[in-house]
């Protein structure tokens, strides 16, 4: 029982507050690709960002198979979401990851922990939607509020390497 307690008391000390993609989905399709909004890359992205701030690093290790992804973490900055896209966009690997229309299916999420702001991009084969489509078809943005996650993990799987190509 001291020990579930312990856990719990872990658990809410270092879980942030995982908020709903904020533009960030929209940001990311402004300076890259549209993409499909994919509800279960969206649930892997929250878990993602969950992960990364209780570790307090940018750590793909817990890349989930069959994914891409990219992470960002920023602390003082006026715009947290786009100082992301602008380190994305700088990064040879994480532009050519985000540039790849192989990748039609996107989920984002931030989590702020501390001030710090954490995000995560999770993309997944798929084709992209249709010219001047938003990426959403009627009806599929209906996600589940994530807005008060708590530290729920989901089963890690074997990192994937990914080679620009």
């Amino acid at each position: 029982m001291r020990y579930l307690l312990l856990g719990v008391v872990l658990l809410f000390s270092t879980a942030g507050v995982v908020r709903a993609d904020d533009g960030l989905t929209d940001a990311v399709a402004a300076a890259f690709l549209v993409r499909t909004v994919d509800a279960g890359l969206h649930e892997i992205a929250h878990a993602r960002v969950r992960e990364i701030s209780a570790g307090g690093a940018l750590e793909h290790d817990g890349m989930r198979a069959g994914t891409a992804e990219v992470l960002a973490l920023n602390a003082g900055q006026a715009h947290p979401i786009g100082h992301a896209v602008d380190q994305w966009k700088g990064s040879p690997v994480h532009r050519a990851i985000l540039s790849d229309g192989s990748y039609g299916r996107i989920g984002c999420a931030e989590a702020v922990v501390a001030g710090t702001h954490w995000f995560a991009c999770v993309l997944a084969a798929g084709p992209l939607p249709a010219q001047g489509g938003s990426g959403v078809s009627p009806g599929t943005m209906l996600l589940p509020d994530t807005s008060m996650l708590t530290g729920d993990r989901v089963p890690v799987e074997p990192r994937r390497t990914l080679v620009p190509r």
